[in-house]
């Protein structure tokens, strides 16, 4: 049976899917609610890398955050990086320092996730792992009281077909790090999100790779995220991941706020990761390509990648929209 022939009954069948699946993402209805987190109007950043950056490429976590607080929606911006871990974040030449970034977007709460591929050092690496962790979370606050951090635990692995990858004992070392992880956002009273232990408790695979999350694993965690950040928004509650092939959610009223999000978040990637900056704020700024060919003197790049930000409102107005409807 085409399960779009029957709209009424297919997103039940795809909740009890999903519940059958993450266990834990459906804890006891006696289990006392995590205080919420999120304000209206807060702009949040996310901050890790690449299954942080695909992120804001399916859109799960900004959309039940976002549905959260329809009346006044959050924004997002993420400022993940693949390849970025605590010890090193490389960047382009002349690339702003988080200082300045964090700044500039006028975040008042970052979500940030790292861990997992440190932790392949084992227990030697703690300690400097730890460290590392500490320093960047001071830059992430800054000089800033009122930002608040979130602390995203890694998620675990899992084994690789064919591969010599003991993903138990990884996990085993792993787990020393959302453990330190922990204690680390008790210590500096940050908030802390614990993925890991749900998400290894799954009964179907999160990954694609062993090591990188699918579209069920995303999914999970966008739910654990919005229910230990104390959020209880009906709507939210009532969505469903209809098709994991493509990340498509039911209802369709929310699955077009998640388009609309991942369209928007589309705009914000290019403008925060344009391919030539070189010729934007790099080394190739004096190239003749860079500036006007009418006055050298003017440099038309800079300008054209500020017309992103017009669209990156129209979009967040169109969520804004959107999340009121699907209330």
């Amino acid at each position: 049976m085409n399960p779009r022939s029957s709209p009424s009954r297919w997103p039940a069948v795809a909740f009890l899917v999903v519940t059958l699946l993450f266990p834990a993402l459906c804890p006891p209805s006696a289990a006392a609610a995590p205080t919420p987190v999120l304000r209206p109007g807060d702009m949040v950043a996310f901050v890790g890398g690449e299954d942080m950056v695909a992120v804001q490429a399916n859109g799960y976590v900004e959309l039940l955050l976002t549905l959260a607080l329809p009346a006044e929606p959050p924004r997002f911006r993420s400022l993940a990086f693949e390849g970025d871990t605590v010890f090193e974040q490389p960047r382009q030449l002349n690339f702003p320092p988080w200082e300045d970034v964090l700044q500039r977007v006028g975040a008042t709460v970052v979500v940030v996730q790292f861990g997992q591929s440190e932790s392949l050092k084992g227990r030697a690496g703690l300690a400097a792992f730890i460290e590392a962790y500490e320093k960047l979370l001071h830059r992430l606050a800054g000089t800033n009281s009122s930002r608040r951090i979130v602390m995203l635990s890694p998620t675990p692995f899992e084994a690789i077909p064919d591969l010599p990858f003991d993903s138990k004992e990884r996990n085993v070392e792993l787990n020393a790090y959302v453990s330190a992880i922990r204690e680390m956002a008790a210590k500096h009273h940050h908030h802390f999100i614990d993925v890991f232990h749900p998400l290894k408790e799954a009964r179907a695979s999160v990954t694609r790779d062993g090591v990188h999350l699918n579209a069920f694993g995303h999914w999970a965690v966008a739910r654990e995220s919005w229910r230990q950040l104390g959020q209880s928004e009906p709507a939210a509650k009532k969505t469903t991941l209809l098709n994991p092939g493509n990340g498509e959610l039911s209802p369709s009223s929310i699955e077009a706020l998640r388009q609309a999000i991942v369209s928007k978040n589309r705009f914000w990637f290019d403008y925060w990761r344009p391919q030539n900056w070189a010729f934007l704020h790099g080394d190739r700024t004096e190239q003749a390509s860079s500036r006007d060919h009418q006055n050298p003197k003017v440099r038309w790049f800079p300008a054209e990648m500020e017309k992103f930000l017009p669209l990156i409102a129209a979009k967040e107005a169109e969520i804004a929209a959107l999340a009121a409807k699907a209330k």
